[in-house]
């Protein structure tokens, strides 16, 4: 590749670059700069998102966030967002993964921005933004594409928030304490979490599944997060219990948003 990229390339080399980041394929140094070099000339959609991907493919997720960044505080592109939320989520990044997705979402409306914004408040206790995008996500909804179970999900989700905060003495900024320490272990151990439960039936448990790691290896982290937890003060009057679980299927509405969107 060389001189200017066109557009049809780019977005040739987004899936490309997207197939070698999920694959774990090494990215050849020369290559690499030359790509780079070429990419660094265009200001396209396709050409910032393939740029970002394969900085985050050559395992520069810094370089990766900051060509989106960039690339966002002069332009509002849907396109080039969603790239970014595909790097961080694959980077495993859920803190990022929450600021970004309310972020993005005041901006783009779409069924795709609004599930991402309702999971992250869900997953941060933050009530009134959960009840906020679920009802912006629904609107957006046919009945064919599910409307009932997100409608479903909704009732579900409160549920379990309205829970967690009454059984436990948690308040807004320790429950999004406790998330943030179950996001940095997990981040920690390159661990990528997949659903998660908060309180189900007066549980009083924060437990979010954990899909490639192995028994041990989430004991491992079970343990780490014990200790992150013991170590913060500001969460002694607490009673939600976080941890880490194998795979298995915590409730319908979460998967109703990883299978849709």
């Amino acid at each position: 590749m060389a001189g200017c990229v066109p557009k049809e390339k780019a977005g040739e080399l987004i899936e490309l670059y997207g197939d070698m980041l999920e694959a774990g394929t090494p990215v050849n140094e020369l290559e690499y700069r030359r790509a780079v070099r070429d990419l660094e000339k265009e200001n396209t959609a396709n050409a910032v998102s393939a740029l970002g991907i394969l900085h985050a493919a050559a395992g520069k997720f810094d370089k990766a966030y900051s060509v989106f960044e960039t690339a966002l505080s002069y332009v509002d592109d849907p396109a080039i967002a969603a790239n970014y939320i595909y790097v961080t989520k694959y980077n495993n990044d859920a803190i990022r993964l929450r600021d970004k997705s309310l972020e993005f979402v005041e901006k783009f409306q779409t069924k795709k921005f609004t599930a991402l914004a309702f999971s992250s408040a869900y997953r941060f206790g933050y009530r009134d933004l959960l009840i906020k995008y679920i009802d912006q996500h629904i609107k957006l909804l046919s009945d064919e594409e599910g409307r009932e179970l997100a409608i479903l999900q909704k009732a579900e989700l409160l549920s379990e928030i309205d829970d967690a905060y009454n059984s436990t003495g948690c308040s807004p900024e320790q429950f999004n304490l406790l998330a943030e320490i179950v996001a940095t272990v997990a981040k920690d151990f390159s661990a990528e979490t997949g659903l998660l439960e908060v309180s189900r039936n007066g549980n009083k448990c924060y437990v979010a599944d954990i899909k490639n790691k192995d028994p041990k290896s989430i004991a491992q982290m079970n343990f780490a997060l014990a200790e992150a937890v013991c170590m913060e003060p500001r969460l002694d009057d607490c009673e939600l219990i976080a941890r880490f679980s194998a795979p298995r299927i915590l409730h319908t509405g979460v998967s109703y948003v990883d299978k849709q969107y």
